[in-house]
């Protein structure tokens, strides 16, 4: 009898634990992020099946180009014209049977999310049918060697002198800030094309395309690493500059905002140091950057697909134009939904992160409020 008493109270004490665990403001927080998240991987996928098919051109037709009429055969002679044209319709209506494209629209779109469950996102047609996964597992390791270093560094460095030119005051506050708002607001492609006229055409500092030199082979020693850092410059410079430009902005407003809060200028009647003054007016400037960090994310990886592009660094930007130009559907899917999932992915860790430093998200302020 008390066995069973205290295994029923055992029971209800972990039910208990539970409720009050997922009615506390900061997971009832992440539960929300995480189902709105969800829904946004689930959009993101269907878009990324249904544009490459409202694209013109089929894969299928860029893969069989038949020959013109008349051309010599295989024997020497001359082949049919007719003849010609029955094999390839042929071989065509086979790869399309092969590749599922003979198949309704609705019926290729459960397919598609079928393999996508199995971790299967098919043969590229570009690349001689290798996986489109192990192709795009690659490609995303060399975009995020641009985009992390960029946004860390960026994110440092900006607000670091967005800080310090709101409180110094003098004329050359201005002059950061006019510059940074002018890095913040270039067209990021045309700046990557005067750094590569600048600093690889005409100072020939660096390279100009590609990810190492063509005459050397992968390796690890220390002539093969320096080339590809040589390579890497460029494109990081071009990215870096414009993010910190960002940064600086937005800190020298907020810092500006805080400086001229009530609370700062009561500390400045009770005699508080101006380094004192600060630290705290930075503290609480830095909660909006924090909520940018998402922005600046998306609008990072959007960048990164045009900028390696334009310098032939070969991550999903690269990898994504060679799928659009070949009508490559599955290789253009896989790189659309490893872009998606990285974006929103990063976004989720952003609000948790962003959750975890601001006590109000924590306790339920804002809610409450």
């Amino acid at each position: 009898m008390n066995e069973a008493v205290t295994g029923r109270a055992a029971v209800w004490g972990l039910i208990h634990r539970g409720v009050a665990f997922f009615a506390h403001p900061f997971v009832r927080f992440l539960v929300g992020r995480g189902i709105f998240y969800l829904l946004a991987i689930v959009a993101g996928f269907t878009m990324t099946f249904f544009i490459p098919r409202l694209m013109p051109g089929n894969p299928v037709d860029m893969m069989l180009r038949p020959a013109p009429a008349g051309l010599p055969g295989l024997g020497g002679g001359t082949a049919p014209a007719i003849g010609r044209a029955g094999d390839f319709a042929r071989i065509r209506a086979a790869l399309e049977e092969f590749f599922g494209f003979d198949k309704p629209l609705p019926v290729q779109y459960l397919a598609f999310w079928q393999k996508l469950f199995r971790g299967d996102l098919g043969p590229s047609f570009a690349f001689n049918m290798r996986p489109v996964l192990e192709i795009v597992s690659r490609a995303l390791l060399f975009t995020l060697v641009l985009v992390l270093p960029v946004l860390l560094i960026s994110f440092y460095v900006g607000n670091a002198i967005g800080a310090a030119a709101a409180v110094s005051q003098r004329w050359t506050s201005s002059l950061v800030y006019y510059s940074s708002l002018f890095f913040a607001h270039m067209p990021f492609y045309w700046f990557a094309m005067i750094l590569s006229y600048l600093l690889a055409l005409k100072a020939g500092w660096f390279p100009f395309y590609g990810w190492h030199s063509p005459e050397l082979l992968p390796n690890w020693s220390p002539g093969f690493v320096l080339n590809v850092a040589r390579h890497y410059a460029l494109p990081f410079l071009a990215l870096l500059i414009g993010s910190i430009g960002t940064w600086t902005v937005g800190m020298w407003s907020m810092m500006l905002y805080e400086m001229r809060s009530d609370y700062i200028l009561y500390c400045q009647q009770l005699g508080f140091r101006r380094r004192t003054l600060k630290k705290y007016a930075k503290r609480n400037a830095m909660l909006p950057q924090y909520t940018g960090f998402n922005l600046v994310l998306s609008g990072l990886i959007g960048q990164t697909v045009i900028t390696e592009v334009v310098f032939g660094w070969p991550g999903l930007g690269s990898l994504g134009y060679k799928a659009i130009l070949s009508r490559d559907y599955p290789l253009l899917m896989g790189t659309f939904l490893v872009t998606v999932v990285v974006v929103l992915v990063g976004n989720f860790l952003m609000d948790i992160f962003y959750g975890l430093i601001d006590p109000r998200i924590r306790t339920g302020y804002v809610e409450r409020s």
